[in-house]
């Protein structure tokens, strides 16, 4: 573990870079490319090996999951977790199908140029799926579109090559679509999520879906007779009883500063780790995690050789719509009327983003933790309108599952009240 944490020390001195684009907000759209000129054109023949993910891309992904956890945050709802990973995978299948200014908005967001990103996701897909202990971490993949439209074949080549995600026509008006698609996200996330949509909105057109499953065990896990009925703090309102878990005594990776005290469970692959940042001079964590990122924190870590950690246990579930997030965060056009989506199909007909929709459940108990997360795309047709440390994670904190090779969170969350 802590070779690993050695490593990662090196890679989080690897400051985030900032990623801009001109959009020209002012200039009139570009017409729509005919889908035969799509954005994308897969290579023949795909490489049977990937180059490894360029330092870069990683950067990139740190940067978009601390920006649009920041805007989750804004929200004030209790209990936010999010999957930043699976937002960043179905973006980068929406941007395939992007031309014009649409993409330009794409690129700046996400950090690289579609085609490229499909590699390199594909690669990160590769690496993160490569497992070892008892870890099983799957992402997958799908595109739905409605029996009246035809699939650009470019486009869809590219979501078989670099997403592994099939495209489906389907009647988007049957019921048993909806069906279908539930289904089909829940065998994906193991039934954690068993539903994600209700019905499909009579101008969609295309549904792009990303689902992510992790699942670890602790390298050490806790003793179930060791829980015990706690005393949890929220910022606001009443105390609460909650079960807690707690560990025996030992050594783990902690730093304990004038601001905060933060750890880091490991999961028994010597990969993965749970990290928990709880402040302790009076900010807010709200506050506090817009004015860290993951990165600093993990470079913060060192063994110590006698330590005990107490949280409560998990079982959360969170929806949150990103409409709203992701615009803020730059990417304007694709929602709007303007949006160039001329990729997606063969028809000429204008589309853009109705909505991004995340659901989100997590479970963290004795034995290791349990997370899936499923992003759904809507596309529609566009309208005119040193001595014993105890830690005792009792008040709201910052929490992530984290990939310690590339700092690359795969959720992360804030735990208001565990009741």
């Amino acid at each position: 573990m802590k070779r690993k944490l050695i490593a990662l020390l090196i890679a989080a001195t690897m400051l985030a870079g900032l990623f801009s684009g001109c959009t020209g907000a002012n200039a009139p759209p570009p017409p729509p490319t005919p889908a035969e000129e799509g954005a994308y054109v897969a290579p023949e023949p795909l490489p049977a090996e990937i180059d490894p993910l360029p330092r870069g891309m990683h950067e990139a992904i740190r940067l978009f999951s601390h920006t649009l956890f920041q805007e989750v945050l804004a929200l004030s709802e209790e209990n936010p977790v999010i999957s930043p990973l699976s937002a960043y995978f179905a973006l980068a299948m929406v941007a395939l199908g992007a031309n014009g200014e649409t993409l330009d908005e794409f690129v700046a967001l996400l950090g690289r140029m579609p085609h490229e990103l499909a590699a390199d996701l594909l690669a990160l897909s590769r690496d993160l799926k490569d497992t070892a202990g008892s870890t099983a971490l799957q992402i997958a993949g799908s595109v739905w579109i409605d029996d009246s439209y035809t699939v650009n074949p470019a486009f869809a080549t590219a979501m078989a090559d670099y997403f592994n995600a099939q495209a489906l026509s389907r009647d988007f008006d049957a019921p048993e679509t909806v069906d279908e698609i539930n289904a089909w996200v829940a065998e994906q996330t193991e039934y954690l999520i068993d539903q994600v949509l209700d019905s499909i909105g009579r101008d969609a057109v295309m549904l792009l879906i990303n689902t992510l499953y992790f699942s670890g065990k602790w390298a050490d896990a806790f003793n179930p007779m060791t829980e015990y009925q706690g005393t949890f703090h929220p910022a606001t309102g009443s105390a609460v009883e909650v079960p807690f878990l707690s560990t025996g005594t030992g050594a783990f990776p902690i730093a304990v500063t004038d601001q905060f005290e933060a750890t880091l469970l490991p999961y028994d692959d010597d990969r993965l780790g749970f990290l928990l940042v709880r402040p302790t001079d009076g900010t807010s964590v709200r506050d506090f995690a817009a004015a860290h990122d993951l990165s600093g924190i993990l470079a913060l870590l060192e063994e110590s050789p006698e330590a005990q950690i107490r949280m409560p246990k998990l079982d959360l579930e969170y929806e949150v719509r990103l409409n709203n997030l992701l615009q803020a965060m730059g990417l304007e056009k694709a929602f709007g009327d303007l949006a160039d989506l001329s990729g997606l199909i063969e028809e000429d007909e204008r589309l853009h983003i109705s909505q991004v929709l995340q659901k989100v459940r997590l479970l963290v108990d004795e034995e290791g933790t349990e997370a899936a997360a499923v992003t759904v795309v809507t596309i529609e047709r566009a309208s005119i309108d040193l001595n014993l440390i105890e830690l005792t994670f009792d008040t709201p904190y910052l929490y992530a599952i984290v990939d310690l090779e590339t700092g690359i969170p795969l959720f992360m969350g804030v735990l208001d009240n565990p009741a």
